[in-house]
């Protein structure tokens, strides 16, 4: 088909797209013309345009999801305590490092640093 692009894999728009885009379509250029410019789909020029338009502002909102219970310096210690001593157990590191955690998160930091539970 001609003029169908192949889908690349998705990423999020960045700052820099969101301020080319907001630049283009302020000085008066089509949805499509602004797609093409910065290689983007349609959807995505119209949503940062519409954003644009209703709050005044092209920022990333923050994600959803659950906050993270334990801090970077948190996980770090988790994991150095299973490497200095491979037998403690999850109870015993999720009282050591003091935050009221459940087992499968100390589980879930080991395994992220590709340790075995």
């Amino acid at each position: 088909m001609p003029g169908k692009r192949a889908r690349r894999h998705f990423s999020q728009l960045s700052e820099f797209e969101r301020g080319q885009i907001i630049g283009m379509k302020t000085a008066g250029w089509s949805t499509r013309r602004v797609a093409g410019q910065v290689d983007r789909s349609v959807c995505a020029v119209r949503n940062c345009w519409e954003q644009w338009t209703r709050e005044g502002t092209h920022a990333r909102k923050p994600g959803s999801g659950a906050t993270r219970k334990t801090t970077r310096r948190e996980e770090r210690r988790i994991v150095r305590q299973a490497l200095v001593d491979p037998t403690v157990t999850r109870s015993t590191i999720r009282a050591d490092v003091g935050v009221a955690i459940v087992p499968q998160i100390v589980s879930r930091h080991l395994a992220e640093a590709n340790l075995k539970s």
